[in-house]
This record gives structure tokens, sequence and C-alpha cells, in this order.
């Protein structure tokens, strides 16, 4: 979680210089570009860290085999990006296409090489160097990605940001984890096992959450495709990506549960509570104050992203309570029931996103994804109950209190920014935006203690934070 805000907040730093520099339609260019580079990229997907980390008999010839097969798919996807260029600026009806893909070839080639010893850091649970081996590479991004947008202060900055972060990745790896690697594929079989489905899910995964990228660069060119994906970016932020790292952290853990059913509920119920309650204030009050976000942060040349970000804000909610629940049934061994939920969810909404993006363009595609977030959130609540026998008002339990506290807050700022808007216009939007946020947080908390009291104070995330709380003051004093 240290990571994730710090990685968040620098990202947040780089997109704020970043769109002060460039145009939406830099932004769509490149995303053109990595629409490409990512679909390729499915050739390698077949998540060999997450099998290292499942299994518990894992040998040196795994790691080796694993990283054998990176080398080899990342070599391929380089060759592949050379040969693609020409077809793919013929899609998009865009030349510069034509030189750009061969630049991202590099980066593709390089990230093949990447030290796999580093899965170990998750493996072992040895989330301090984790810590040290992802912000390291995040900063040398960051430095990068900047100094070329100053320099060049076009789309190759961008481009050439993405190509160097990576080499510079491979060497992070190397410098901060003293595992070797060696061609071998003496391990295969025992990868591809588990693997073969993990590939499968991503590349469901990859048809559900980028075809806009293809729909809409193809029919209403860069610019709209720029709008959305960075409104897509910055809706992800504050709830899926804030809930990223503890899916990445409590997979290991939920792993060395897998044979212990009733242990594996509790940790589960523990983190999934834990969700609810950051994700759901997050994602309304972002919805909430999008319009003075957009307006301070990007600018006025980014304000067609408003509408579009509230919805996607609102689907990235639905995407992050249901991402642990995937997590732990891979983590026990079930990576299967995950790709037939997935397959069966993009049948229904591929057709919707595609229909959505070619008739009513950017904001059709946000609305398709977020009915489809909440057609897949059913879907997997079902297969979940199913596969571990987890009772639904279980789920329930977890998330009722942090859904009301959180409506209540986002009603709660209307009147607010009535106040301001109608009786001191004048005041600074950023201090009216600081102070709705503050009012926010202050409302969020006070509903969700209310909530727990009038429940009975009942077991759950609410009061292990309490208890968490009056135990660093008790130290204090």
């Amino acid at each position: 979680m240290s990571f994730k805000l710090l990685d968040k907040s620098i990202g947040l730093i780089s997109t704020l210089i970043l769109v002060r520099i460039l145009t939406p339609s830099d932004f769509g260019l490149v995303a053109m570009a990595m629409a490409v580079v990512s679909l390729l990229e499915l050739m390698g997907a077949f998540g060999f860290d997450t099998a290292l980390i499942q299994r518990r008999d894992t040998e040196r010839s795994h790691f080796d085999t694993a990283w054998t097969f990176n080398v080899i798919f990342g070599a391929s996807i380089a060759v592949i990006l050379l040969l693609a260029a020409v077809p793919a600026s013929e899609f998009y009806r865009e030349p510069r296409l034509v030189t750009m893909l061969p630049a991202l070839a590099i980066g593709s080639l390089a990230t093949g090489f990447e030290n796999i010893g580093t899965v170990a850091f998750r493996k072992e649970l040895d989330f301090a160097l984790e810590f040290r081996y992802l912000l390291s590479k995040r900063i040398a991004s960051f430095a990068v990605s900047v100094t070329l947008a100053l320099t060049l202060r076009s789309f190759w900055s961008l481009i050439f940001g993405i190509v160097i972060s990576k080499i510079l990745s491979v060497i992070i790896s190397y410098r901060i984890h003293p595992y070797r690697p060696k061609f071998s594929l003496s391990a295969k079989d025992d990868l591809f096992n588990f693997s073969k489905w993990l590939f499968i899910s991503n590349l469901i995964q990859f048809l559900h959450s980028r075809s806009t990228d293809f729909i809409l660069g193809r029919t209403v060119g860069s610019y709209a495709l720029g709008v959305y994906n960075l409104a897509a970016e910055v809706a992800a932020m504050p709830s899926t990506e804030l809930i990223a790292p503890l899916n990445r952290a409590v997979y290991p853990a939920y792993a060395q549960l897998a044979n212990n059913q009733e242990k594996l509920m509790e940790r589960f119920l523990e983190v999934f509570g834990l969700i609810n309650l950051i994700a759901f204030p997050v994602a309304l009050g972002l919805f909430s104050l999008s319009d003075l976000l957009v307006n301070i942060l990007l600018g006025t040349q980014w304000k067609d992203a408003i509408p579009i970000m509230r919805i996607l804000g609102l689907s990235g909610l639905v995407g992050a309570l249901q991402g642990n629940m995937y997590s732990l049934m891979s983590a026990m061994g079930k990576p299967k029931a995950n790709t037939l939920l997935s397959s069966a969810l993009l049948i229904l909404s591929l057709p919707l996103v595609i229909y959505a993006s070619v008739n009513y363009g950017a904001l059709g595609a946000a609305y398709a994804h977020l009915l489809s977030s909440f057609i897949a959130f059913i879907g997997i609540i079902f297969v979940f109950k199913n596969v571990t026998d987890i009772k639904y008002y279980k789920l329930w339990a977890a998330m009722w209190r942090p859904l009301f506290s959180s409506s209540l807050m986002s009603a709660s700022i209307i009147p607010l920014r009535s106040f301001f808007e109608n009786g001191y216009s004048s005041t600074p939007k950023v201090l009216e935006l600081i102070l709705a946020i503050l009012f926010g947080a202050f409302a969020y908390c006070a509903f969700i203690v209310s909530f727990w009291l009038l429940s009975n104070k009942p077991q759950g995330t609410e009061k292990n934070l309490l208890l968490l709380i009056f135990n660093k003051l008790s130290c204090k004093n």
C-alpha cells in the first residue's frame, strides 16, 4: 500500500506535467500504438510469476524455464511488431505508427530479459525488498518521462520514455536480486499445466478492457481516444489502483493457506472488508468532485473527460470489489473457474462495448464498460460462492456499511458545492476542492462509525481498525 500510494503520487505528478505539455491527440496516438503492443504481448501472458508463487515445490528449474520463455516471447513480440507496423498504420489510418511500433519493439525485447528472481519477493512475503524494487523502477520511469517531455514536447517523449523505462527496469532487477537465470526448458510441462488457464484469462481480460482502444482509435480518432484513456487512468487511480497492491500482497498469503479453508476465508473477509472501506468512499468522492479535479489538475482542454471519468470511476469500483475474489480462487488452484467465468462474461460484454463505441463514441464505451462491470460482479459472486461455499450474507455484511456511508457522504457534498457556487463563487477552486475532500472524509468516517455502532459493534474491519488506532494512541501515551 505504501508503494502504491507513492507510485500513484509520482504517477499523478507525471500526468499533471505531461497533460500540460502534450495534447489529447498525443495521448491517443500513443494509446493506439500501445494497444497493438499489448495485443502482441498476450503471447507471453502465461502468468508464470503467478504459477511460481502458487507452487509449493518450486525449484530453480522452474524459475529458469519461466525466464527462458519470457526471453523467447519478448524476442518474438519484437519481430512481429516490426512486421505489424504497416498493417497497424493502415488499420488506424495513422502513418506515424510505421515508425512508432519499431521503436516500441526495443522495449518488448528488453522486457523479456527482466530478472525472474524478483518473483521471490512476493513468494517469500519479503515486501520490503518488493517495495524497493517497484519504487526504484517507478522513480526511474518518472525521471525519464518528464525529462523527455520537457525536451521533445511531442508524442515521441512518451514512446522513448516507455522504451528507456523498460530497459532501466531490466537493469534494476539484476541490481536488486542476486539470482542469475540460465536458459532452460526443463520445467515447461509443470508451468504450462497451471499457466495455460491464466493465458486464456489474460486474453479475455485484454479483449474486455482494451477493445475500446482499437474501436475508438479506428472510428473517432486519436483525440477522443486520448480523452477516454486519460479519463480511465485517472478514474482507476483511487479505486482499483489502491486495491491492486492489496491483491498483490495477499495472493501469496492465500496460496499458503489454500489447504486450510476456514483460515483462508477468515483472511479473505478481513481483506474484502478493507477493500470495501477504501474503494467505496474514494470512487464516489471522485464521482462528486471530478469536474473540480479535471479543471484544476488537468486544464480546460481535458473538460470532455469529466463525464467519462465519472462513469469509469464507478466501473473501477465494481472491478475493485471483485478482484480479490479472482485472486483467492487462483490461489486455491482454481484458475479454470476464473477463465470460464471471464469467457462467459466476455461473450455478453464485448458486443455491447463494440456497439456502444461505434454508435456513441467514447461516452458510449464508458457506459458499456459500466454495465459490463455490474454483470461481471453478479457472475463472480455466484461462482465464488460455489467454489468457496461462502455465505452471501457474509459478503453483504462487509459491503453495506461502506456502501451506504459513501452514498450519504456523496450526497452531503452536493449542498457544500452549491454553497460555494451560489454564495461564494469567487472562492479559489483549489480551496473549494480541499474543503470538499476534508468535509467528505469527515462525513464518511462519521457515517461509517454510526452504522457500526447501530449494528451493535460487529466483528469486522471497522472494529479491527478502531482497535489498531486505539492501540497506537495507547502506545504513544
